[in-house]
């Protein structure tokens, strides 16, 4: 949560990693980790951290002093920061489009949408390739644009275009099936 206000910094970053679980030994490895940085840029400042008293060193572990006033500072923020949040969150989401149904509205609702689905003709529609689909810029390049197809032969009817190439390009890359 830090991290959002005060910046991307890896003492920041130390911080907020340690307060999640305030009560947890840490050694530097599980603190460079968990706050995504490197065990050299931990080592560059986290004596200043324990001349600050917002950690205490006890053998080769780490753990937040819960004693400092910083600390207590920081985690009452924490709190404080959080409820803000929260409560903006909760106006934002008081905002109700529609009204909403209880069960048994919703199951009338339901039903009374006609759902029946042929499933042979729509495996024939598949099948026999009636849907096409295009994008909406392919449609809107398309949709004023006069296509005509340059051939010496006959054309069959019995094919698809299974690509659309501006004029420009190479005419070869369409895909004719």
């Amino acid at each position: 949560m830090y991290e959002k206000i005060f910046g991307n910094y890896p003492q920041v970053k130390v911080i907020n990693y340690i307060l999640i679980n305030p009560k947890r030994d840490y050694t530097k490895k599980q603190i460079a980790v968990g706050a995504k940085i490197s065990r050299v840029t931990l080592d560059s400042f986290i004596t200043d951290l324990i001349k600050l008293n917002i950690i205490e060193k006890e053998n080769s572990k780490y753990r937040l002093n819960l004693n400092s006033r910083i600390v207590k500072i920081l985690i009452d923020a924490q709190v404080n920061i959080a409820e803000l949040i929260m409560k903006n969150q909760i106006e934002k989401s008081e905002i109700i489009l529609g009204e909403a149904l209880n069960d048994e509205e919703f199951e009338e609702f339901m039903n009374s949408i006609d759902d029946e689905i042929d499933i042979d003709e729509e495996i024939d529609k598949l099948e026999n390739n009636e849907h096409i689909s295009i994008t909406r810029e392919e449609y809107e390049t398309l949709k004023n644009k006069q296509q005509s197809i340059n051939s010496s032969e006959n054309l069959c009817t019995d094919f698809i275009i299974n690509g659309c190439y501006p004029v420009k390009s190479n005419k070869r890359m369409i895909n004719y099936g």
